[in-house]
């Protein structure tokens, strides 16, 4: 690979310090001491070696070893501890460790090679070198890599123009298959493009609008299409990449009857703002799954039957296809309970809303002009949901009440009191008990 240029080690080390946290450098340091004891080459690869050079954090450390991977994966977990997970068919471990401020994963791969046997299905790997290992990755800023030494960081190894193709602002196939052998990088092609603000090479717009024209897509297994939408709808500004798909016609490829209307950039607006909000006032956003809110704003234009097929065909997980489609199935009833004018007692309110998951009412909130209906949704979500019974069926029992469904009755209705300030405490919670089992006992 040639020794390395002096300069570009310096300018390296130096973006390396700027960018890295010292707690992740010191596990990189000691993942280069262990590499070096055990006569290995081990390599940085991937996106973090990207946003090193594009100056941008990114905690997620993936290593190449050239070698025995699995077997360096558990040398680690004697230096690191935590929890090794292996993937023994492709020769890939991951390591779970909690340091604070340091990686919380590091994922080690042997050096390989794909060879896919036909079109868009999963690849045949060996293992191989790390040139064999770049060239397979989807574009060539994601095929860059930095030797791991026993002091940190070495050299960058940048076999396929990614550092100029960083500087350019491109996204870059690294061959004219690239979107045969996988046409999920067809997603992920307009994901990194959005996200940095760069644009897809001339010849890698022809080669994905060729796979798309050739139906490559719909080769996928769906499960892979669904973690794409996923991650373009994690992203910061999800609109962006969305409006993108729809100009390079790949919006087909979820729904055919998949539209937009002029509202969806001021649908993403408000719905940030809200989750914003909901960190301050609520809870972290880390408590809700915010790519859900983005992805039913990106479906917004389908009704319950096409929503039904979408979470079938790409087969979510029944707790998010049970939100996706209950904010779909519920959101008319809702605006028409909590639009309408005048006062609603507090367990009205949370009649209405109860049953629904936060991203369900961020949803609808977002959907609605500021005005009724959302400051409803923000007394729930602030004052009312959170508020429980102290009595328990236990002392429906103490009061001589035989189990059966008039327990779950009595208790709802004793909630509506206390949502309703009737019942400030538990003596007063007692009291109605007693009345309502007095009242209905034969």
């Amino acid at each position: 690979m040639g020794s390395p240029r002096l300069d570009e080690q310096m300018i390296l080390n130096d973006i390396t310090n700027k960018v890295l946290p010292a707690p992740l450098l010191r596990v990189v340091r000691l993942i280069g001491r262990e590499a070096s004891n055990a006569g290995i080459d081990v390599y940085l690869v991937g996106g973090i070696v990207r946003d090193m050079l594009l100056g941008r954090k990114n905690l997620d450390l993936d290593i190449v070893v050239e070698g025995n991977a699995l077997g360096f994966g558990h040398e680690l977990k004697s230096v690191f501890g935590g929890t090794l997970v292996e993937h023994k068919r492709f020769g890939t471990a991951s390591l779970f460790i909690s340091r604070p401020g340091s990686a919380g994963r590091i994922d080690i791969a042997a050096a390989r090679r794909e060879k896919y046997e036909k079109p868009a299905a999963l690849p045949a790997v060996e293992f191989a070198q790390l040139k064999d290992d770049l060239y397979r990755r989807d574009f060539t800023i994601n095929a860059m890599a930095v030797k791991i030494e026993p002091g940190g960081l070495g050299a960058l190894i940048d076999m396929f123009g990614g550092r100029d193709d960083l500087k350019k602002g491109f996204i870059r196939a690294l061959h004219d298959r690239s979107f045969i052998d996988d046409p999920t990088r067809i997603f992920r092609a307009v994901r990194f493009e959005q996200r940095f603000g760069f644009k897809i090479e001339l010849r890698t717009g022809y080669l994905i609008r060729d796979a798309a024209s050739r139906g490559m897509v719909r080769l996928t297994e769906a499960q892979r299409i669904r973690e794409e939408l996923i991650l373009i709808c994690r992203e910061e500004k999800p609109e962006k990449a969305v409006l993108r798909m729809r100009d390079l016609h790949e919006l087909v490829f979820i729904h055919k009857d998949l539209s937009f209307s002029g509202t969806l950039g001021r649908m993403f607006a408000v719905s940030r703002s809200l989750v914003k909000w909901y960190g301050v006032f609520i809870k972290s956003p880390a408590g809700i799954e915010v790519w859900i809110i983005n992805f039913l704003i990106m479906i917004d234009s389908l009704g319950v039957k096409e929503t039904r097929e979408v979470t079938d065909k790409f087969v979510f997980s029944n707790d998010d296809r049970n939100k996706i489609l209950s904010f779909k199935e519920n959101r008319d009833n809702v605006r028409r309970h909590l639009e309408r004018d005048g006062k609603m007692l507090p367990s009205e309110v949370c009649g209405v809303l109860r049953p629904l998951s936060d991203e369900v009412i961020l949803s609808i909130m977002a959907r609605s002009r500021p005005g009724v209906l959302r400051e409803r949704c923000r007394k729930y979500l602030r004052s009312y949901r959170d508020i429980k019974l102290k009595v328990t069926g236990d002392d429906l029992i103490k009061l001589g009440l035989p189990r059966g469904p008039r327990y779950r009755e009595i208790l709802k209705k004793a909630l509506s009191a206390k949502l309703d300030g009737k019942l400030p405490g538990k003596a007063d919670e007692l009291r109605y008990l007693e009345k309502n089992v007095t009242q209905n006992t034969p």
